[in-house]
């Protein structure tokens, strides 16, 4: 366990330089927009703009971040040192998963305080119009969850996709790309294919889970969750996959 959290803390000090540049970015960013309303050149709906802002590249940095934490060990020859460890392949993998989740976790902390302290009477004048505070944080809590989860298993393919390019010495990004595209289309194939095995979970109300009653009344919004458990341990099994490859057959010279 020792060893895991070692790999864990190697992976965000290497995230320090990048992860602080975008906060700064998203910071200010928030910072200029408030100036420019303080002033009376931006309406008010530009604080959500400037908060929506980072939300929207922060997955997509993440997704990159996923395949440059692997291309840096190739790069630096440190992979050497990855495979000869005494830690399975999956845990060298799930190292550089949770890092990601952490700094999702931070930026995503970073763009919350920063939106309090630079539009705190927008936010405030929005909190006005839901139902309370205990509210709003349990829906933010949640959808931070499920945010987390779909993250997750982006960056499972991301890495299944990287670690098979590295098995073939020529054309590794066209197979990288190949590699997402079947990947995806397993997960779903075989969420369809389980989904009558799992028919007798009954459906999610997303509406009462969210407690959406209290915000309007006659919302209605469900989640089948037959087809996505059969889903989400196709991403399980690629994530073991995963690591068996990356520990038994990649191409370290790759």
């Amino acid at each position: 366990m020792t060893r895991f959290f070692r790999l864990l803390r190697k992976d965000l000090q290497a995230s320090l330089l990048p992860l602080g540049f975008l906060s700064g970015i998203a910071l200010i960013v928030m910072l200029f927009t408030r100036v420019r309303i303080s002033m009376g050149s931006w309406p008010n709906e530009a604080a959500l703009a400037a908060v929506s802002l980072p939300l929207v590249f922060l997955p997509l940095w993440l997704l990159w971040q996923s395949f440059q934490t692997l291309r840096i060990e190739w790069r630096e020859d440190t992979v050497y040192t990855l495979l000869v460890l005494p830690l399975p392949g999956w845990k060298v993998m799930l190292a550089k998963l949770a890092a990601i989740c952490l700094e999702y976790t931070i930026l995503l902390a970073v763009t919350a305080v920063g939106a309090l302290i630079f539009f705190a009477p927008q936010v405030q004048q929005a909190m006005e119009n839901l139902p309370s505070l205990l509210w709003v944080i349990r829906n933010f809590s949640l959808v931070y969850l499920f945010s987390l989860g779909v993250l997750a298993s982006m960056v499972i393919f991301v890495q299944l996709a990287f670690v098979v390019s590295k098995m073939v010495g020529r054309v590794q990004g066209l197979i990288a790309i190949w590699t997402l595209f079947l990947s995806s289309w397993f997960v779903e194939v075989l969420g369809a294919l389980m989904e009558p095995l799992f028919r007798w979970i009954p459906v999610l109300s997303l509406d009462r889970l969210f407690r959406l009653d209290e915000l309007r009344a006659g919302i209605v919004f469900e989640l089948n969750l037959a087809s996505e458990i059969g889903s989400w341990l196709g991403i399980l099994a690629l994530f073991v996959l995963t690591g068996v490859l990356f520990e038994h057959f990649v191409e370290v010279s790759g």
